[in-house]
């Protein structure tokens, strides 16, 4: 080797030292960068054929410098990400459903169910008393109105849930624009042997694993250093561009009249429907789909046989008036939910509605033709007794009655063909052509058939308050109901309770295996800062060793050249 030659050696060992230095400070002052990997040079000695003795020593050669990166625990901690995103997702969704439904307080709902058969309990023991009356109203108003509560916040917050989606979509489009790319720049800067855009590679892994906690993917890497991204079979990421998912909303609208929206997600590449497996939007399209309706539903149910077990019994008593077969809560099919959920109008107005005395037996007629037990002596005003066709028909229910007759025959109009005494059950007819009296008369109607014991009588009441304790809800295989409304509210807030503790169980444990993965990830790919400081010790005192070597090879030239 000439002495030429050697200069080249020592110049080359200063530039490998002073690159690694380089490449020390930068992973030293990069230590605290989340997604940064540390890097290290690759040297190797430099060699060439001397005539004379074979190979021979040339120096040192960095043909490049590499990313700390373990590709196992990168797949590792991407999937386990995958999961950690939907369990996060559903502890936060099953926490916010608890939340609505504010149990234990004393505005809850279980709360409200017992004040309300407590109000029950005050009426029969005291059934003239206008102040136990406005209670069981006002108690009554304050749980169908913590019934449409629930039952809007829970609408509410699937609106709140379409527009989350709508907001990780947009998100995923971002990504995986960004993705494609870091892949164009790495494919491009990459074209060499030995070329490496680790910092671009750094960036492309941190979105890969933010994408992963989103929704499941799969990825692999081609020959040019691109990754395609996949999921469901579906590309997201290819070689030649990134493919978008797109959403459309539809407006749908409930049976009870509610309106409300739904965000459907599709590939814009293949136009199907997209159903992720796991992550963040799996939680959150699961919510909305399944979690949220299914408690809608219970509370619907809910709601629906407060309605129905209360007014059966309501109707059967008596108002203070001595009217029967009023309804406590609106009856109305349509308003049977918790969404609707409402006092009857009559309630509503006049707390004296409210039923509390008892009333006997109720039955029904249907179509029976009672014209001859008319009484004519008011040829004009012909009127009907019902107590004198049977002395059950003592009192009729109030909506329940339709007649059919006249000539010609149709269903006859209360108000205009006839009016009625409801509480003596008395029919008069208006019959100034005499078509009533001359032709069969119809009739349908329920009745109760056992009179008012008058402002005392607290029985029905009572039975209103017994409901509290009456299995009406929950049939088995034989039709027979098993659980009171209060103790199916209970069974329902005990499945919510054990659906957010299993969430949360496994949230705990996916994020102990996510924390223990990226601990394992970060030995690898992390920045130790002493074996750091070890290789600035280490490279500086190679450049210096260089550097000598340097000065020495000068002294020997200039010992040459001046001989």
């Amino acid at each position: 080797m000439s002495l030429f030659e050697s200069l080249g050696v020592a110049t080359r060992g200063l530039a490998a030292s002073q690159l690694a230095i380089d490449v020390a400070g930068q992973n030293i002052t990069n230590a605290s960068t989340e997604g940064y990997s540390r890097k290290r040079i690759e040297q190797a000695a430099e060699v060439r054929r001397d005539g004379s003795y074979g190979q021979m020593g040339f120096g040192v050669e960095v043909y490049t410098i590499n990313r700390v990166r373990d590709q196992f625990l990168d797949r590792l901690v991407n999937e386990e990400s995958t999961r950690y995103g939907y369990y996060n997702m559903k502890d936060t969704t099953y926490g916010r459903i608890e939340d609505i439904f504010t149990e234990p307080s004393d505005h809850a709902l279980n709360t409200l169910l017992n004040n309300f058969w407590n109000g029950w309990s005050d009426v029969a023991n005291n059934p003239a008393d206008a102040g136990a009356r406005e209670t069981l109203r006002s108690t009554a108003q304050t749980l169908t109105g913590q019934f449409k509560y629930i039952s809007t916040q829970l609408r509410s917050y699937k609106d709140t849930i379409n527009d989350e989606i709508e907001s990780r979509v947009n998100r995923i489009n971002e990504i995986t624009a960004s993705i494609y790319r870091c892949n164009v720049v790495i494919a491009g800067a990459e074209g060499k042997i030995g070329d490496k855009a680790n910092d671009t590679r750094d960036q492309r892994d941190k979105l890969v694993q933010e994408l992963a906690q989103l929704v499941d993917v799969d990825y692999f890497e081609d020959e040019h250093g691109a990754i395609t991204v996949t999921t469901n079979g579906n590309m997201l990421v290819s070689g030649a561009k990134n493919h978008e998912l797109v959403m459309r909303r539809l407006e749908l609208t409930e049976k009870d009249g509610y309106q409300y929206s739904r965000i459907e997600i599709s590939f814009a590449l293949s136009g199907s429907e997209f159903k992720p497996k796991q992550g963040e939007l799996r939680a959150l399209m699961d919510t909305r789909d399944i979690d949220i309706p299914k408690y809608e539903d219970y509370i619907n149910e809910m709601a629906k046989s407060l309605i129905t077990s209360v007014n059966e019994i309501h109707k059967s008593g008596y108002a203070l008036s001595g009217l029967s077969f009023i309804d406590f809560f609106d009856a109305d099919p349509s308003k049977a939910n918790a969404y609707n959920i409402s006092l009857s109008q009559a309630v509503k107005n006049d707390i004296n509605n409210i039923a509390a005395g008892a009333g006997g037996k109720t039955g029904s007629v249907d179509k029976q033709d009672l014209q001859t037990f008319l009484d004519t002596t008011t040829p004009t005003k012909p009127k009907l007794l019902l107590q004198d066709v049977d002395d059950h028909y003592r009192h009729i229910g109030k909506g329940t009655l339709q007649i059919e007759g006249g000539n010609p025959p149709r269903t006859l109009k209360e108000g205009m063909d006839y009016y009625v005494d409801y509480q003596n059950a008395e029919i008069t007819f208006n019959d100034a052509s005499g078509e009533f009296a001359g032709n069969a008369l119809n009739f349908s109607f329920e009745y109760n058939e056992q009179g008012y014991g008058g402002p005392g009588d607290g029985d029905n009441a009572l039975l209103l308050s017994q409901l509290r304790d009456k299995a009406v809800m929950q049939s088995d295989v034989f039709g027979k109901s098993t659980q009171t409304i209060n103790q199916f509210y209970s069974g329902m807030l005990g499945r919510l309770g054990v659906e957010r503790n299993e969430a949360a169980a496994g949230l705990d444990t996916r994020t102990a295996a996510l924390q223990q993965l990226k601990s394992r990830q970060q030995e690898v790919m992390g920045v130790n800062l002493d074996e750091e400081m070890a290789s600035l010790i280490q490279y500086e005192h190679t450049y210096q060793a260089s550097a000598r070597y340097l000065t020495t090879v000068n002294t020997m030239l200039d010992v040459l050249l001046n001989m």
